[in-house]
C-alpha cells in the first residue's frame, strides 16, 4: 500500500498540478492522507501478523499443556477405580460386621439370619418360604413380663394425665402429681 501512495504521489507531482488552486489544495490532501493511511495499515497489518504468531505459540503451548494434563487424567483414572473398589470392600465388611441371629422358620424350620432391623422392626422374612413372622430376642418377652404394669390416669382436678406402677396404686391413695388433688379410684386384682 504504500508503494501505490507513493505512486499517486509521484504522479501528482509530475502532472505539475498547482496547489495554490482549490483543487490542487485538495487533491495534495488526498495524497497526503491517502500516505498517511498506508503507513496505518501497513502498521496495523505487522501488528495482526505478529498477534497470529503469538497465538499460534499459545496454541501450540495449550495443545502441549491439554497432552500432559489428560496423560495425567489417565494416569489417576486407575487408582480412583481402585478406591472405589475399596469402599465397596468397606460395604462388605459393614454387611459382614453387622451381627445376625439364627432362629427356625416356624413355618418351614429352615434356618433364617435376622438382623438388628429386623428385631428392631419385629418381624423377619423366610427366604426359603417367604413366610414373614414374629421375631424378638429370646428374653425380650421375659423383661416385657417381668415389667412392672402401668396405668394411666387422669385427674378429674386438673386433667392432667400421671403414669403410675400398679403397685403405687395398690399401696395408698395417689395424689396427682400436678396439683396434689388425691386420686380416688379402685384397681381390682385379677
Amino acid at each position: 500500500m504504500k508503494e501505490k501512495a507513493a505512486y499517486l504521489k509521484g504522479l501528482i507531482d509530475g502532472l505539475g498540478i498547482d496547489e495554490n488552486t482549490k483543487e490542487g489544495k485538495v487533491i495534495k490532501a488526498m495524497s497526503e492522507l491517502l500516505s498517511e493511511m498506508a503507513e496505518t495499515v501497513d502498521s496495523i497489518d505487522e501488528d495482526v501478523t505478529h498477534a497470529y504468531d503469538q497465538i499460534n505459540d499459545l496454541s501450540e503451548e495449550l495443545e502441549d499443556l491439554e497432552a500432559d494434563l489428560y496423560e495425567d487424567d489417565e494416569d489417576d483414572e486407575e487408582p480412583e477405580e481402585e478406591e472405589e473398589d475399596t469402599e465397596e470392600d468397606d460395604n462388605d465388611d459393614d454387611i459382614a460386621s453387622e451381627p445376625f441371629y439364627e432362629v427356625a422358620c416356624p413355618n418351614c424350620g429352615e434356618t433364617v439370619y435376622v438382623s438388628e432391623d429386623d428385631l428392631d422392626a419385629g418381624e423377619a422374612n423366610c427366604a426359603h418360604c417367604g413366610v414373614t413372622f414374629e421375631v424378638a430376642l429370646e428374653g425380650e418377652e421375659d423383661e416385657a413380663k417381668d415389667a412392672p404394669v402401668q396405668y394411666e390416669v387422669t385427674c378429674p382436678a386438673c386433667g392432667k394425665t400421671a403414669v403410675f406402677e400398679e403397685d403405687e396404686l395398690l399401696d395408698g391413695a395417689p395424689k396427682c402429681p400436678n396439683c396434689g388433688e388425691p386420686l380416688d379410684f379402685e384397681v381390682t386384682e385379677e
